[in-house]
């Protein structure tokens, strides 16, 4: 095999695994796509709610200087809430 026909091979070899390579980013990017989907949904929902959320936590924090005990009661009693649902939640719906 002389040095044309060698580098003519090589070239061949190094297309068939570009090809290859392509063919994997391909069924890759799917699967990149579908794992992440739950998160994209949230962060569209986040970004749709932002103004409504900018303005909520700056009365919240107009109403924290206010009356900061009955801030605090409240956040624990919301806490204590979402750590009860995420218990039942756990226990209860599991997949």
């Amino acid at each position: 095999m002389n040095n044309r026909q060698y580098r003519e091979w090589r070239k061949e070899q190094l297309i068939k695994k570009i090809q290859q390579q392509r063919l994997d980013l391909t069924e890759t990017k799917a699967l990149w796509l579908e794992k992440t989907e739950r998160i994209d949904r949230s962060w569209q929902n986040l970004l749709v709610l932002r103004k409504v959320i900018a303005v909520g936590s700056s009365v919240i924090a107009l109403y924290g200087i206010r009356h900061p005990s009955k801030l605090i009661r409240w956040s624990r009693r919301l806490f204590n809430i979402w750590g009860i649902a995420r218990l039942i939640q756990k226990a209860f719906l599991k997949k």
